[in-house]
């Protein structure tokens, strides 16, 4: 069994004040609007108990590193060299204390410790968090949080769009958008309209290793970088 305490543990103790700001409850399951989306899901994971219809004409990149794709589940690309995009799928374990901690503070503390997370200092990159929204529900707390990465490495710049699925069942889902600033906004819309389909059944999935978040998000630029430097043809063959 896994026992390595997932690092948003360590941050939630650190960073959560007394503040008790709720958000609007929400009195269902944050799943119920996809289980309209069962049958009708395309990639479905019976390990990790989860469904989802990806952005159409977006196709699952097959053997990366694990360094580059942050021990993912499954990541997405939409196949274009030229503005390419990545969409990942992510799952560790967290404790009743996480769990406890999240439903009882406030969505500030919440936010400012997804926040430390994503913008930990880093060599290669600068990472700021823009905007974040908590939303509470029966089985858990949906926490979406935008973020803009700039890299040292050629001074270019990627844009991240992760939605958080704590459930009080001690599982965290993440799903992971990086794409370049062009198409950020038509991006966003396919990874938005994606998450609504995104169906997870209430049983426990197998363990791994907790996955640090600025590991996700460098991770997933790493992707976009390869494929631009040493092209799109290439890679394609290796999967």
């Amino acid at each position: 069994m896994n026992k390595v305490i997932p690092i948003i543990a360590v941050t939630l103790t650190l960073l959560f004040s007394t503040s008790l700001a709720y958000a609007t409850s929400h009195n269902t399951s944050m799943f119920s609007d996809a289980t309209k989306y069962a049958g009708s899901n395309t990639y479905k994971n019976d390990n990790y108990s989860f469904s989802i219809q990806p952005p159409l004409n977006w196709t699952i990149l097959k053997n990366l590193p694990a360094n580059m794709s942050g021990n993912a589940i499954v990541v997405f690309s939409n196949n274009d060299k030229t503005q390419y995009a990545t969409f990942g799928i992510y799952h560790r374990y967290i404790s009743q204390n996480v769990i406890d901690a999240i439903n009882s503070h406030s969505d500030n503390d919440i936010l400012a410790t997804i926040d430390q997370e994503i913008t930990s200092p880093s060599p290669d990159s600068k990472t700021k968090m823009y905007a974040g929204i908590v939303d509470r529900y029966n089985d858990g707390v949906r926490v979406a949080a935008s973020s803009v990465t700039q890299y040292t490495i050629d001074n270019s710049t990627s844009f991240s769009e992760n939605i958080f699925y704590y459930l009080n069942n001690g599982n965290q889902y993440t799903l992971a958008l990086t794409s370049n600033p062009v198409n950020i906004d038509k991006n966003s819309q396919f990874f938005e309209d994606s998450a609504n389909t995104f169906l997870v059944s209430q049983t426990n999935p197998v363990p791994e290793f907790p996955i640090a978040l600025i590991i996700l998000v460098v991770g997933m630029f790493s992707i976009i970088l390869i494929f631009r430097t040493t092209g799109f043809a290439r890679m394609i063959d290796r999967t």
